[in-house]
Protein backbone atom coordinates (compact mmCIF):
# COMPACT_ATOMS: atom_id res chain seq x y z
CA UNK A 1 0.00 0.00 0.00
CA UNK A 2 2.78 2.43 0.88
CA UNK A 3 4.70 1.55 -2.28
CA UNK A 4 1.59 2.05 -4.41
CA UNK A 5 0.84 5.41 -2.76
CA UNK A 6 4.45 6.57 -3.14
CA UNK A 7 4.43 5.67 -6.85
CA UNK A 8 1.22 7.66 -7.26
CA UNK A 9 2.57 10.70 -5.44
CA UNK A 10 5.68 10.74 -7.66
CA UNK A 11 3.44 10.52 -10.71
CA UNK A 12 1.14 13.27 -9.43
CA UNK A 13 4.12 15.57 -8.92
CA UNK A 14 4.96 15.18 -12.61
CA UNK A 15 1.35 15.57 -13.77
CA UNK A 16 0.89 18.69 -11.64
CA UNK A 17 3.79 20.26 -13.52
CA UNK A 18 2.09 19.92 -16.91
CA UNK A 19 0.65 23.16 -18.33
CA UNK A 20 -2.92 21.91 -18.59
CA UNK A 21 -3.17 20.44 -15.07
CA UNK A 22 -4.68 23.51 -13.38
CA UNK A 23 -6.54 24.59 -16.52
CA UNK A 24 -8.12 21.37 -17.86
CA UNK A 25 -10.34 21.03 -20.91
CA UNK A 26 -13.28 18.85 -21.94
CA UNK A 27 -15.44 17.23 -19.27
CA UNK A 28 -13.04 18.34 -16.52
CA UNK A 29 -13.54 22.00 -17.42
CA UNK A 30 -17.31 21.52 -17.37
CA UNK A 31 -17.19 19.93 -13.91
CA UNK A 32 -15.11 22.84 -12.62
CA UNK A 33 -17.55 25.32 -14.12
CA UNK A 34 -20.44 23.54 -12.40
CA UNK A 35 -18.47 23.54 -9.12
CA UNK A 36 -18.14 27.33 -9.39
CA UNK A 37 -21.90 27.58 -9.89
CA UNK A 38 -22.45 25.56 -6.72
CA UNK A 39 -20.12 27.88 -4.78
CA UNK A 40 -22.13 30.82 -6.12
CA UNK A 41 -25.28 29.32 -4.63
CA UNK A 42 -26.72 27.79 -7.81
CA UNK A 43 -27.24 24.34 -6.32
CA UNK A 44 -29.34 23.10 -9.24
CA UNK A 45 -28.22 23.31 -12.89
CA UNK A 46 -30.11 25.25 -15.55
CA UNK A 47 -31.51 22.07 -17.07
CA UNK A 48 -31.44 18.29 -16.70
CA UNK A 49 -28.06 16.67 -16.20
CA UNK A 50 -26.28 15.80 -19.45
CA UNK A 51 -22.84 14.58 -18.42
CA UNK A 52 -22.19 11.70 -16.04
CA UNK A 53 -20.36 12.36 -12.79
CA UNK A 54 -23.47 14.15 -11.56
CA UNK A 55 -22.27 14.51 -7.97
CA UNK A 56 -18.59 15.11 -8.77
CA UNK A 57 -18.84 18.93 -8.99
CA UNK A 58 -19.87 18.92 -5.33
CA UNK A 59 -16.53 17.24 -4.51
CA UNK A 60 -14.72 19.92 -6.53
CA UNK A 61 -16.75 22.66 -4.85
CA UNK A 62 -15.80 21.32 -1.42
CA UNK A 63 -12.13 21.20 -2.43
CA UNK A 64 -12.30 24.76 -3.77
CA UNK A 65 -13.86 25.90 -0.50
CA UNK A 66 -10.96 24.39 1.45
CA UNK A 67 -7.99 24.80 -0.90
CA UNK A 68 -9.00 27.42 -3.47
CA UNK A 69 -8.20 26.83 -7.14
CA UNK A 70 -5.46 24.29 -6.38
CA UNK A 71 -6.52 20.94 -7.90
CA UNK A 72 -3.68 18.93 -6.37
CA UNK A 73 -5.62 18.05 -3.17
CA UNK A 74 -8.39 16.53 -5.33
CA UNK A 75 -6.08 14.22 -7.27
CA UNK A 76 -4.14 13.34 -4.11
CA UNK A 77 -7.42 12.27 -2.49
CA UNK A 78 -8.21 10.26 -5.63
CA UNK A 79 -4.80 8.57 -5.41
CA UNK A 80 -5.69 7.56 -1.85
CA UNK A 81 -8.98 6.20 -3.20
CA UNK A 82 -6.92 4.09 -5.62
CA UNK A 83 -5.12 2.55 -2.65
CA UNK A 84 -8.49 2.04 -0.95
CA UNK A 85 -9.66 0.14 -4.04
CA UNK A 86 -6.68 -2.19 -3.66
CA UNK A 87 -7.52 -2.79 0.02
CA UNK A 88 -11.16 -3.49 -0.85
CA UNK A 89 -10.00 -5.91 -3.53
CA UNK A 90 -7.85 -7.71 -0.96
CA UNK A 91 -10.90 -8.13 1.27
CA UNK A 92 -13.09 -9.16 -1.68
CA UNK A 93 -10.76 -11.98 -2.69
CA UNK A 94 -10.70 -13.24 0.90
CA UNK A 95 -14.48 -12.98 1.20
CA UNK A 96 -14.92 -14.94 -2.03
CA UNK A 97 -12.48 -17.68 -0.96
CA UNK A 98 -13.75 -21.02 0.27
CA UNK A 99 -11.41 -20.81 3.27
CA UNK A 100 -10.07 -17.26 3.82
CA UNK A 101 -7.60 -18.55 6.42
CA UNK A 102 -5.69 -20.77 3.97
CA UNK A 103 -2.23 -19.50 2.90
CA UNK A 104 -3.27 -19.80 -0.76
CA UNK A 105 -6.25 -17.50 -0.16
CA UNK A 106 -4.10 -14.91 1.60
CA UNK A 107 -1.53 -15.06 -1.20
CA UNK A 108 -4.28 -14.65 -3.83
CA UNK A 109 -5.65 -11.61 -1.98
CA UNK A 110 -2.21 -10.02 -1.82
CA UNK A 111 -1.62 -10.71 -5.51
CA UNK A 112 -4.91 -9.05 -6.44
CA UNK A 113 -4.17 -6.02 -4.23
CA UNK A 114 -0.74 -5.66 -5.83
CA UNK A 115 -2.34 -5.87 -9.25
CA UNK A 116 -4.67 -2.99 -8.37
CA UNK A 117 -1.93 -0.88 -6.81
CA UNK A 118 0.32 -1.12 -9.85
CA UNK A 119 -2.33 -1.09 -12.59
CA UNK A 120 -1.30 1.92 -14.68
CA UNK A 121 -4.72 2.99 -16.02
CA UNK A 122 -6.07 3.21 -12.45
CA UNK A 123 -3.36 5.71 -11.49
CA UNK A 124 -3.80 7.55 -14.80
CA UNK A 125 -7.52 8.14 -14.18
CA UNK A 126 -6.95 9.08 -10.55
CA UNK A 127 -4.82 12.02 -11.72
CA UNK A 128 -7.63 13.34 -13.95
CA UNK A 129 -10.47 15.64 -12.89
CA UNK A 130 -13.13 12.97 -13.42
CA UNK A 131 -15.36 10.99 -11.07
CA UNK A 132 -14.31 7.60 -12.45
CA UNK A 133 -11.65 7.23 -9.73
CA UNK A 134 -14.50 7.35 -7.20
CA UNK A 135 -16.46 4.73 -9.13
CA UNK A 136 -13.78 2.05 -8.83
CA UNK A 137 -13.89 1.76 -5.00
CA UNK A 138 -17.69 1.96 -5.17
CA UNK A 139 -17.87 -0.98 -7.60
CA UNK A 140 -15.32 -3.02 -5.65
CA UNK A 141 -16.97 -2.15 -2.34
CA UNK A 142 -20.41 -3.14 -3.63
CA UNK A 143 -19.10 -6.56 -4.68
CA UNK A 144 -17.43 -7.01 -1.27
CA UNK A 145 -20.62 -6.09 0.61
CA UNK A 146 -22.68 -8.48 -1.53
CA UNK A 147 -20.26 -11.34 -0.89
CA UNK A 148 -20.21 -10.65 2.84
CA UNK A 149 -24.00 -10.47 2.93
CA UNK A 150 -24.29 -13.89 1.29
CA UNK A 151 -21.73 -15.37 3.69
CA UNK A 152 -23.36 -13.92 6.83
CA UNK A 153 -24.76 -17.05 8.48
CA UNK A 154 -27.74 -17.83 10.65
CA UNK A 155 -25.85 -16.83 13.80
CA UNK A 156 -25.27 -13.30 12.57
CA UNK A 157 -27.06 -10.24 13.92
CA UNK A 158 -30.63 -10.06 12.58
CA UNK A 159 -30.87 -8.06 9.36
CA UNK A 160 -27.08 -7.92 9.04
CA UNK A 161 -27.33 -9.30 5.51
CA UNK A 162 -30.02 -6.80 4.56
CA UNK A 163 -27.93 -3.91 5.96
CA UNK A 164 -24.89 -5.00 3.95
CA UNK A 165 -27.00 -5.26 0.81
CA UNK A 166 -28.53 -1.85 1.48
CA UNK A 167 -25.09 -0.24 1.44
CA UNK A 168 -24.14 -2.26 -1.64
CA UNK A 169 -27.22 -0.77 -3.32
CA UNK A 170 -26.19 2.74 -2.30
CA UNK A 171 -22.74 2.13 -3.82
CA UNK A 172 -24.22 0.84 -7.07
CA UNK A 173 -26.64 3.77 -7.24
CA UNK A 174 -23.75 6.22 -6.82
CA UNK A 175 -21.84 4.31 -9.49
CA UNK A 176 -24.71 4.86 -11.92
CA UNK A 177 -24.58 8.62 -11.28
CA UNK A 178 -21.04 8.60 -12.70
CA UNK A 179 -21.62 6.21 -15.60
CA UNK A 180 -25.37 5.82 -16.29
CA UNK A 181 -24.75 2.68 -18.36
CA UNK A 182 -23.62 0.97 -15.14
CA UNK A 183 -27.22 1.13 -13.91
CA UNK A 184 -27.41 -2.30 -15.58
CA UNK A 185 -25.48 -3.60 -12.58
CA UNK A 186 -28.39 -2.86 -10.25
CA UNK A 187 -30.96 -5.41 -11.54
CA UNK A 188 -28.17 -7.90 -12.25
CA UNK A 189 -26.81 -7.59 -8.70
CA UNK A 190 -30.30 -7.88 -7.19
CA UNK A 191 -30.98 -11.00 -9.27
CA UNK A 192 -27.64 -12.56 -8.27
CA UNK A 193 -28.35 -11.90 -4.61
CA UNK A 194 -31.82 -13.45 -4.83
CA UNK A 195 -30.42 -16.58 -6.55
CA UNK A 196 -27.41 -17.09 -4.26
CA UNK A 197 -29.09 -16.38 -0.93
CA UNK A 198 -30.80 -19.31 0.83
CA UNK A 199 -34.59 -19.38 0.19
CA UNK A 200 -35.36 -18.12 3.68
CA UNK A 201 -33.28 -14.96 3.18
CA UNK A 202 -34.17 -14.01 -0.38
CA UNK A 203 -36.31 -11.09 0.71
CA UNK A 204 -33.04 -9.37 1.71
CA UNK A 205 -32.30 -8.87 -1.99
CA UNK A 206 -34.96 -6.17 -2.00
CA UNK A 207 -32.73 -4.03 0.24
CA UNK A 208 -30.10 -3.71 -2.51
CA UNK A 209 -32.65 -2.74 -5.17
CA UNK A 210 -34.45 -0.31 -2.82
CA UNK A 211 -31.25 1.50 -1.84
CA UNK A 212 -30.06 1.84 -5.44
CA UNK A 213 -33.47 3.07 -6.58
CA UNK A 214 -33.52 5.60 -3.75
CA UNK A 215 -30.28 7.11 -5.06
CA UNK A 216 -31.63 7.20 -8.63
CA UNK A 217 -34.89 8.71 -7.43
CA UNK A 218 -32.93 11.49 -5.74
CA UNK A 219 -31.19 12.33 -9.03
CA UNK A 220 -34.51 12.21 -10.90
CA UNK A 221 -35.98 14.62 -8.35
CA UNK A 222 -33.05 16.99 -8.89
CA UNK A 223 -33.65 16.84 -12.64
CA UNK A 224 -37.33 17.56 -12.07
CA UNK A 225 -36.57 20.54 -9.85
CA UNK A 226 -33.99 21.90 -12.31
CA UNK A 227 -35.93 21.48 -15.55
CA UNK A 228 -39.51 20.47 -14.83
CA UNK A 229 -38.87 17.21 -16.70
CA UNK A 230 -38.55 13.70 -15.28
CA UNK A 231 -35.13 12.38 -16.31
CA UNK A 232 -33.76 9.36 -14.45
CA UNK A 233 -30.07 10.26 -14.80
CA UNK A 234 -28.82 12.20 -17.84
CA UNK A 235 -29.99 13.28 -21.29
CA UNK A 236 -26.78 12.16 -23.01
CA UNK A 237 -27.96 8.59 -23.66
CA UNK A 238 -29.47 9.44 -27.04
CA UNK A 239 -26.48 11.14 -28.65
CA UNK A 240 -24.04 8.64 -27.10
CA UNK A 241 -26.13 5.81 -28.54
CA UNK A 242 -26.13 7.43 -31.98
CA UNK A 243 -22.36 8.03 -31.83
CA UNK A 244 -22.03 4.28 -31.41
CA UNK A 245 -24.68 3.36 -34.02
CA UNK A 246 -24.58 5.22 -37.32
CA UNK A 247 -23.08 4.86 -40.77
CA UNK A 248 -19.34 5.36 -40.42
CA UNK A 249 -19.21 4.66 -36.68
CA UNK A 250 -15.88 3.18 -35.62
CA UNK A 251 -16.84 1.93 -32.16
CA UNK A 252 -14.96 4.80 -30.49
CA UNK A 253 -15.92 8.41 -29.81
CA UNK A 254 -16.32 10.51 -32.93
CA UNK A 255 -19.00 13.16 -33.33
CA UNK A 256 -21.22 11.92 -36.18
CA UNK A 257 -21.24 15.33 -37.90
CA UNK A 258 -17.45 15.80 -37.74
CA UNK A 259 -17.01 14.27 -41.19
CA UNK A 260 -20.01 15.86 -42.90
CA UNK A 261 -20.16 19.36 -41.37
CA UNK A 262 -16.69 20.43 -40.33
CA UNK A 263 -17.73 24.04 -39.83
CA UNK A 264 -20.40 23.02 -37.34
CA UNK A 265 -17.99 20.64 -35.57
CA UNK A 266 -15.34 23.36 -35.28
CA UNK A 267 -17.85 25.92 -34.03
CA UNK A 268 -19.82 23.72 -31.61
CA UNK A 269 -17.32 21.93 -29.41
CA UNK A 270 -19.73 21.24 -26.52
CA UNK A 271 -21.48 17.92 -27.21
CA UNK A 272 -24.52 18.92 -25.15
CA UNK A 273 -25.28 22.03 -27.18
CA UNK A 274 -24.17 20.53 -30.50
CA UNK A 275 -26.42 17.49 -30.09
CA UNK A 276 -29.51 19.62 -29.48
CA UNK A 277 -28.75 22.03 -32.33
CA UNK A 278 -28.08 19.28 -34.87
CA UNK A 279 -31.22 17.40 -33.78
CA UNK A 280 -33.24 20.57 -34.36
CA UNK A 281 -31.68 21.03 -37.79
CA UNK A 282 -32.29 17.45 -38.90
CA UNK A 283 -35.79 17.18 -37.47
CA UNK A 284 -36.92 20.64 -38.54
CA UNK A 285 -38.50 21.08 -35.10
CA UNK A 286 -37.72 22.99 -31.93
CA UNK A 287 -36.52 20.29 -29.51
CA UNK A 288 -35.44 20.49 -25.89
CA UNK A 289 -32.69 18.28 -24.45
CA UNK A 290 -35.02 15.41 -23.55
CA UNK A 291 -36.63 15.43 -27.00
CA UNK A 292 -33.23 15.67 -28.70
CA UNK A 293 -32.08 12.59 -26.78
CA UNK A 294 -35.14 10.67 -27.96
CA UNK A 295 -34.49 11.86 -31.52
CA UNK A 296 -30.96 10.46 -31.51
CA UNK A 297 -32.09 7.19 -29.91
CA UNK A 298 -34.68 6.75 -32.67
CA UNK A 299 -32.10 7.48 -35.39
CA UNK A 300 -29.67 4.97 -33.90
CA UNK A 301 -32.30 2.23 -33.75
CA UNK A 302 -33.39 3.07 -37.28
CA UNK A 303 -29.84 2.60 -38.55
CA UNK A 304 -29.48 -0.75 -36.74
CA UNK A 305 -32.79 -2.01 -38.15
CA UNK A 306 -31.90 -0.88 -41.68
CA UNK A 307 -28.31 -2.18 -41.59
CA UNK A 308 -28.24 -5.38 -39.51
CA UNK A 309 -25.08 -6.69 -41.18
CA UNK A 310 -23.11 -3.51 -40.65
CA UNK A 311 -24.44 -3.25 -37.10
CA UNK A 312 -23.35 -6.81 -36.35
CA UNK A 313 -19.83 -6.11 -37.63
CA UNK A 314 -19.70 -2.88 -35.64
CA UNK A 315 -20.71 -4.64 -32.42
CA UNK A 316 -18.08 -7.32 -33.06
CA UNK A 317 -15.50 -4.55 -33.40
CA UNK A 318 -16.66 -2.94 -30.16
CA UNK A 319 -16.33 -6.27 -28.37
CA UNK A 320 -12.83 -6.68 -29.78
CA UNK A 321 -11.94 -3.14 -28.65
CA UNK A 322 -13.20 -3.94 -25.16
CA UNK A 323 -10.81 -6.88 -24.93
CA UNK A 324 -7.91 -5.11 -26.65
CA UNK A 325 -4.97 -3.93 -24.60
CA UNK A 326 -5.16 -0.43 -26.08
CA UNK A 327 -6.49 2.31 -23.79
CA UNK A 328 -8.85 4.14 -26.17
CA UNK A 329 -8.83 7.84 -25.21
CA UNK A 330 -11.96 9.88 -24.71
CA UNK A 331 -10.44 12.65 -22.62
CA UNK A 332 -6.71 12.50 -21.90
CA UNK A 333 -4.55 9.88 -23.63
CA UNK A 334 -2.89 7.23 -21.45
CA UNK A 335 0.05 6.79 -23.86
CA UNK A 336 0.70 10.53 -24.05
CA UNK A 337 0.64 10.90 -20.25
CA UNK A 338 3.19 8.10 -19.99
CA UNK A 339 5.47 10.18 -22.20
CA UNK A 340 4.74 13.51 -20.50
CA UNK A 341 4.88 12.06 -16.96
CA UNK A 342 7.17 8.97 -17.13
CA UNK A 343 6.54 8.09 -13.47
CA UNK A 344 3.33 6.46 -14.72
CA UNK A 345 5.63 3.57 -15.65
CA UNK A 346 6.01 2.92 -11.91
CA UNK A 347 2.55 1.33 -12.29
CA UNK A 348 3.49 -0.92 -15.25
CA UNK A 349 0.56 -3.36 -15.33
CA UNK A 350 -2.11 -2.97 -17.98
CA UNK A 351 -5.11 -4.64 -19.54
CA UNK A 352 -2.91 -7.13 -21.42
CA UNK A 353 -1.98 -8.59 -18.02
CA UNK A 354 -5.24 -8.21 -16.12
CA UNK A 355 -7.60 -9.57 -18.79
CA UNK A 356 -5.93 -12.92 -19.62
CA UNK A 357 -5.15 -13.70 -15.98
CA UNK A 358 -8.63 -12.62 -14.92
CA UNK A 359 -10.28 -14.82 -17.55
CA UNK A 360 -8.15 -17.76 -16.44
CA UNK A 361 -9.21 -17.11 -12.86
CA UNK A 362 -12.87 -17.01 -13.90
CA UNK A 363 -12.83 -20.07 -16.17
CA UNK A 364 -10.35 -22.49 -14.58
CA UNK A 365 -12.23 -25.27 -12.72
CA UNK A 366 -9.33 -25.65 -10.28
CA UNK A 367 -9.46 -21.96 -9.36
CA UNK A 368 -13.24 -21.95 -9.16
CA UNK A 369 -13.14 -24.78 -6.62
CA UNK A 370 -11.17 -22.53 -4.25
CA UNK A 371 -14.03 -20.03 -4.05
CA UNK A 372 -17.08 -19.95 -1.82
CA UNK A 373 -20.56 -20.39 -3.22
CA UNK A 374 -21.37 -17.45 -5.44
CA UNK A 375 -17.78 -16.15 -5.52
CA UNK A 376 -17.04 -17.02 -9.13
CA UNK A 377 -20.45 -15.97 -10.40
CA UNK A 378 -20.14 -12.63 -8.57
CA UNK A 379 -16.84 -11.84 -10.27
CA UNK A 380 -18.27 -12.98 -13.61
CA UNK A 381 -21.27 -10.70 -13.09
CA UNK A 382 -19.08 -7.68 -12.31
CA UNK A 383 -17.09 -8.42 -15.47
CA UNK A 384 -19.93 -9.12 -17.91
CA UNK A 385 -22.53 -6.51 -16.87
CA UNK A 386 -20.26 -3.43 -17.19
CA UNK A 387 -18.93 -4.76 -20.49
CA UNK A 388 -22.38 -5.42 -21.94
CA UNK A 389 -23.52 -1.98 -20.78
CA UNK A 390 -20.82 -0.33 -22.93
CA UNK A 391 -21.58 -2.20 -26.18
CA UNK A 392 -24.65 -0.17 -27.23
CA UNK A 393 -22.58 3.03 -27.06
CA UNK A 394 -18.86 3.35 -27.81
CA UNK A 395 -15.61 2.12 -26.28
CA UNK A 396 -13.29 4.35 -24.28
CA UNK A 397 -10.77 3.75 -21.51
CA UNK A 398 -12.86 5.29 -18.72
CA UNK A 399 -15.97 3.37 -19.83
CA UNK A 400 -14.17 0.01 -19.86
CA UNK A 401 -12.39 0.59 -16.56
CA UNK A 402 -15.37 -0.62 -14.49
CA UNK A 403 -14.69 -4.13 -15.86
CA UNK A 404 -11.16 -4.20 -14.48
CA UNK A 405 -11.70 -4.55 -10.69
CA UNK A 406 -13.44 -7.93 -11.10
CA UNK A 407 -10.78 -9.10 -13.56
CA UNK A 408 -7.98 -8.10 -11.19
CA UNK A 409 -9.76 -9.79 -8.29
CA UNK A 410 -10.05 -12.96 -10.39
CA UNK A 411 -6.40 -12.72 -11.43
CA UNK A 412 -5.07 -13.06 -7.86
CA UNK A 413 -6.09 -16.73 -7.44
CA UNK A 414 -4.98 -17.33 -11.05
CA UNK A 415 -1.45 -16.14 -10.27
CA UNK A 416 -1.29 -18.35 -7.18
CA UNK A 417 -2.58 -21.37 -9.12
CA UNK A 418 -0.13 -20.95 -12.00
CA UNK A 419 2.77 -20.37 -9.62
CA UNK A 420 1.84 -23.55 -7.75
CA UNK A 421 1.74 -25.58 -10.96
CA UNK A 422 5.11 -24.25 -12.08
CA UNK A 423 6.71 -24.82 -8.67
CA UNK A 424 6.13 -28.60 -8.66
CA UNK A 425 8.02 -30.86 -11.07
CA UNK A 426 4.99 -33.13 -11.38
CA UNK A 427 2.62 -30.35 -12.48
CA UNK A 428 5.16 -28.15 -14.28
CA UNK A 429 4.22 -29.26 -17.83
CA UNK A 430 0.59 -28.37 -17.20
CA UNK A 431 1.67 -25.08 -15.65
CA UNK A 432 3.82 -24.24 -18.68
CA UNK A 433 0.92 -25.04 -21.02
CA UNK A 434 -1.55 -22.90 -19.09
CA UNK A 435 0.92 -20.05 -18.71
CA UNK A 436 1.57 -20.25 -22.45
CA UNK A 437 -2.14 -19.95 -23.17
CA UNK A 438 -2.38 -16.91 -20.89
CA UNK A 439 0.64 -15.36 -22.63
CA UNK A 440 -0.90 -16.09 -26.05
CA UNK A 441 -4.13 -14.37 -24.99
CA UNK A 442 -2.07 -11.38 -23.85
CA UNK A 443 -0.32 -11.28 -27.23
CA UNK A 444 -3.67 -11.35 -29.05
CA UNK A 445 -4.95 -8.46 -26.91
CA UNK A 446 -1.90 -6.44 -27.96
CA UNK A 447 -2.84 -6.65 -31.65
CA UNK A 448 -3.21 -3.08 -32.99
CA UNK A 449 -6.76 -1.89 -33.67
CA UNK A 450 -6.28 1.49 -35.30
CA UNK A 451 -4.01 4.39 -34.54
CA UNK A 452 -4.73 7.03 -31.94
CA UNK A 453 -4.86 10.59 -33.25
CA UNK A 454 -1.98 12.21 -31.39
CA UNK A 455 -2.89 15.68 -32.65
CA UNK A 456 -5.37 16.18 -29.81
CA UNK A 457 -2.64 15.51 -27.24
CA UNK A 458 -0.38 18.12 -28.83
CA UNK A 459 -3.30 20.55 -29.18
CA UNK A 460 -4.07 20.13 -25.48
CA UNK A 461 -0.52 21.18 -24.55
CA UNK A 462 -0.61 24.07 -27.01
CA UNK A 463 -3.94 25.41 -25.75
CA UNK A 464 -2.74 25.45 -22.15
CA UNK A 465 0.60 27.06 -23.02
CA UNK A 466 -1.13 29.71 -25.11
CA UNK A 467 -3.51 30.55 -22.27
CA UNK A 468 -0.50 31.02 -19.99
CA UNK A 469 1.09 33.41 -22.49
CA UNK A 470 3.89 31.02 -23.49
CA UNK A 471 3.33 31.59 -27.20
CA UNK A 472 6.58 30.21 -28.61
CA UNK A 473 6.10 26.92 -26.77
CA UNK A 474 2.45 26.87 -27.85
CA UNK A 475 3.44 27.38 -31.49
CA UNK A 476 5.80 24.41 -31.27
CA UNK A 477 3.00 22.15 -29.97
CA UNK A 478 0.48 23.52 -32.48
CA UNK A 479 3.00 22.69 -35.21
CA UNK A 480 3.27 19.13 -33.90
CA UNK A 481 -0.52 18.85 -33.83
CA UNK A 482 -0.82 20.12 -37.40
CA UNK A 483 1.90 17.75 -38.59
CA UNK A 484 0.10 14.81 -36.93
CA UNK A 485 -3.18 15.70 -38.68
CA UNK A 486 -2.22 17.69 -41.79
CA UNK A 487 -5.78 17.64 -43.15
CA UNK A 488 -7.27 19.20 -40.02
CA UNK A 489 -7.90 22.82 -40.97
CA UNK A 490 -9.01 23.74 -37.45
CA UNK A 491 -5.54 22.86 -36.15
CA UNK A 492 -3.90 24.94 -38.87
CA UNK A 493 -6.20 27.79 -37.93
CA UNK A 494 -5.14 27.47 -34.26
CA UNK A 495 -1.50 27.56 -35.34
CA UNK A 496 -2.17 30.60 -37.50
CA UNK A 497 -3.82 32.46 -34.60
CA UNK A 498 -0.85 31.77 -32.32
CA UNK A 499 1.58 32.93 -35.02
CA UNK A 500 -0.47 36.08 -35.58
CA UNK A 501 -0.47 36.85 -31.85
CA UNK A 502 3.30 36.39 -31.72
CA UNK A 503 3.81 38.82 -34.60
CA UNK A 504 4.79 36.21 -37.22
CA UNK A 505 2.28 37.49 -39.73
CA UNK A 506 3.76 35.94 -42.88
CA UNK A 507 3.72 32.44 -41.38
CA UNK A 508 0.24 33.06 -39.97
CA UNK A 509 -1.09 34.04 -43.40
CA UNK A 510 0.46 30.90 -44.87
CA UNK A 511 -1.26 28.67 -42.31
CA UNK A 512 -4.64 30.38 -42.79
CA UNK A 513 -4.40 29.93 -46.56
CA UNK A 514 -3.44 26.27 -46.18
CA UNK A 515 -6.45 25.77 -43.89
CA UNK A 516 -8.74 27.44 -46.44
CA UNK A 517 -7.34 25.34 -49.28
CA UNK A 518 -7.95 22.15 -47.31
CA UNK A 519 -11.47 23.08 -46.14
CA UNK A 520 -12.91 26.08 -48.00
CA UNK A 521 -16.20 25.94 -46.06
CA UNK A 522 -14.63 26.38 -42.62
CA UNK A 523 -15.39 29.99 -41.59
CA UNK A 524 -12.70 30.58 -38.96
CA UNK A 525 -9.65 30.60 -41.29
CA UNK A 526 -11.44 33.07 -43.60
CA UNK A 527 -12.25 35.28 -40.62
CA UNK A 528 -8.75 35.20 -39.15
CA UNK A 529 -7.12 35.74 -42.52
CA UNK A 530 -9.39 38.76 -43.05
CA UNK A 531 -8.46 40.20 -39.65
CA UNK A 532 -4.77 39.67 -40.37
CA UNK A 533 -4.98 41.32 -43.80
CA UNK A 534 -6.96 44.22 -42.36
CA UNK A 535 -4.21 44.90 -39.81
CA UNK A 536 -1.64 44.78 -42.62
CA UNK A 537 -3.57 47.42 -44.55
CA UNK A 538 -4.57 45.05 -47.39
CA UNK A 539 -8.16 46.17 -47.16
CA UNK A 540 -9.57 44.79 -50.43
CA UNK A 541 -8.29 41.27 -49.73
CA UNK A 542 -9.42 41.54 -46.12
CA UNK A 543 -12.97 42.45 -47.16
CA UNK A 544 -13.08 39.47 -49.51
CA UNK A 545 -12.05 37.04 -46.74
CA UNK A 546 -14.36 38.62 -44.17
CA UNK A 547 -17.35 38.49 -46.52
CA UNK A 548 -16.64 34.82 -47.19
CA UNK A 549 -16.57 34.15 -43.42
CA UNK A 550 -19.82 36.08 -42.99
CA UNK A 551 -21.48 34.05 -45.72
CA UNK A 552 -20.43 30.79 -44.09
CA UNK A 553 -21.33 31.88 -40.55
CA UNK A 554 -23.67 34.87 -40.50
CA UNK A 555 -24.02 36.95 -37.37
CA UNK A 556 -20.44 36.91 -36.10
CA UNK A 557 -20.13 40.32 -34.35
CA UNK A 558 -16.34 40.41 -34.75
CA UNK A 559 -16.65 39.93 -38.50
CA UNK A 560 -19.35 42.61 -38.70
CA UNK A 561 -17.16 45.06 -36.76
CA UNK A 562 -14.17 44.33 -38.99
CA UNK A 563 -16.20 44.85 -42.16
CA UNK A 564 -17.48 48.13 -40.75
CA UNK A 565 -13.94 49.21 -39.90
CA UNK A 566 -12.89 48.32 -43.44
CA UNK A 567 -15.59 50.62 -44.77
CA UNK A 568 -17.65 47.79 -46.23
CA UNK A 569 -21.31 47.31 -45.45
CA UNK A 570 -22.40 43.78 -44.74
CA UNK A 571 -23.82 42.29 -47.96
CA UNK A 572 -27.52 41.56 -48.09
CA UNK A 573 -28.49 37.91 -47.36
Amino acid sequence: MLAGLLARVIYLQQVAGLPFFHDPVGDSALYLERAREILDGRFLPDGPFFYGGILYPWVLAGSALLFGANLYPVVLLQACLGCLTAWLMHRLVLAASLDPGMPEARAAALAAAAGALFYGPFAFLEADILMVSWTLPLVTGAALLMMRAVRSGAGATPWRGAALLWWAGVALGLTATERPNLALLIPCAAAWTWIVLPPGRRREAAALAAAALAVLAGIAAMNRAASGRWVLLTTSAGINFYIGNHAGASGTFDEPWSGTDRAFAARETDLRRAGVQMARRLSGRELDEVEASRFWLARGWEWIASNPGDAGRLYARKLALLWNAREVPNHLHFGFLREAAPALWLMPLGFAVAAPLGLYGLLSPAVRRTRARGGSSLLALFTAAPMLSVLPFFVADRYRIAVVPALVAASGPAVVRLAGLLASRATRPGGVLRSGLVAAAAAVSLAPMGETDRSRDYWLMAQALKKQGRLEEAISWYSKASAASPRDSALRNNLGVALMQSGQHARAEEEFRKAIAAEPDLPLPHKNLGLLLLRAGRTAQAIESLRRSDALQPGDPEVAAALSAAGSARPSP
